[in-house]
């Protein structure tokens, strides 16, 4: 999203200052709508995520918030498109936009540090040491990998690809369809406690390892299943269903590019 919203500032610029081909302003218009799809993907996949982490799907957290205002602001860029008939002036009108659109998505990205209360940590605070380094190289990765992906020829086929990327991320949900898995609240070395009440004997390190760290357990707070005596850790089902929103919403922005 922010990637996206960037390069269209640099192309709105460009064509405040030097004008634009018919084929960079389809490209602005393009990078405009994926920003619009992309803020909406993080608002909708950011509350899904919320209700689990932080126990309710709308906190008003500020980052939360600012990405909802970005996803509605870009969302009415198409009607900004079509509401000026002088060509030149809709033009105009539309890189303004885009510029003041980039402003918020800055302001998005900053707001944790800039708001006096915030869920979402604050810039570069969440991961440091070799586990950011970690974290930041896999983000990358796998951002490069996707879009290049997106950017390569055969829409259908990427796009199809997409989908069954969805597809399959939406059938890792099978453990919360079938089994109904249940919060652990507390486990000790012989014992695992779940939501329900249930006290369940089993070795901790049979379900995660290390079952401890620093003293804390590992399985505390995540989700189980229990099937013929065997207990099995479940993901989360926001990490799955917000892969899918990802595939889906990067399969629209596919379609959309071979479209415009």
């Amino acid at each position: 999203m922010y990637i996206l919203a960037l390069a269209a500032l640099i192309l709105s610029l460009k064509g405040l200052i030097k004008g634009l081909t018919e084929t960079g302003m389809k490209r602005m218009d393009f990078l405009a709508y994926s920003v619009a799809i992309l803020s909406w993907y993080a608002f909708i996949s950011g509350t899904i995520w919320s209700a689990e982490s932080w126990g309710s799907p709308f906190t008003l957290d500020p980052r939360q918030m600012t990405v909802l205002v970005l996803a509605l602001m870009f969302s009415i860029y198409p009607a900004i498109r079509k509401s000026v008939e002088d060509p030149e002036k809709n033009v105009r009108l539309a890189q303004v936009f885009i510029v003041a659109g980039f402003g918020l998505a800055i302001l998005a990205l900053l707001a944790p540090a800039i708001a006096q209360q915030a869920f979402h940590p604050k810039p570069g605070t969440a991961l440091t040491g070799s586990m950011g380094i970690y974290m930041g190289v896999r983000i990358l990765i796998v951002t490069g990998v996707l879009f290049s992906i997106a950017f390569l020829r055969g829409g259908k086929t990427v796009v199809s690809l997409y989908l069954v990327g969805s597809f399959i991320a939406l059938a890792l949900l099978y453990p919360w369809i079938l089994y109904a898995p249940v919060r652990v609240i507390d486990a000790g070395p012989t014992y695992i406690t779940l939501e329900n009440g249930k006290i369940i004997a089993v070795d901790p390190a049979s379900i995660r390892d290390p079952p401890f760290f620093q003293g804390k357990s590992t399985i505390v707070g995540n989700f189980v299943y229990v099937i013929d005596g065997n207990v099995a850790l479940v993901r989360h089902y926001s990490a799955f269903i917000n892969t899918a929103l990802y595939f889906i919403s990067m399969a629209i922005i596919v379609w959309m590019r071979d479209k415009l």
